[in-house]
């Protein structure tokens, strides 16, 4: 019976968060470091960009099987690599994976 409820469990959680097409990232989004981000959307494809700086931090945001990809630049070294959104309604996070490592960031909306 215990297992029946876990995966009922999961199933609902994976369902509750699962990602959308019509996910709309737009908007200001506050960085843990404190900088601004403004994600805004031309035609069908969102750029993110910090504010002060007028630096490109996000690009290439798709989504593909399922989730939404992107390509986070580095603020520091301009390093490129891929990483996951979520959007968590005010939350926005940021999943980078390399190798067996994995880092999320949580970006809030600025209202």
């Amino acid at each position: 019976m215990k297992n029946i409820l876990l995966i009922i469990s999961l199933f609902v959680y994976s369902v509750a968060t699962a990602q959308k097409s019509t996910d709309n990232f737009e908007g200001n989004w506050k960085m843990e470091e404190g900088f601004i981000v403004h994600i805004d959307k031309e035609e069908k494809i969102f750029r993110g960009t910090i504010v002060k700086k007028n630096k490109v931090i996000l690009e290439n945001i798709a989504f593909e099987n399922n989730q939404w990809t992107a390509t986070l630049i580095k603020p520091k070294d301009g390093k490129k690599v891929n990483c996951t959104l979520l959007l968590e309604g005010q939350k926005l996070k940021v999943i980078v994976k390399k190798g067996f490592v994995s880092k999320t960031l949580t970006w809030s909306k600025q209202l």
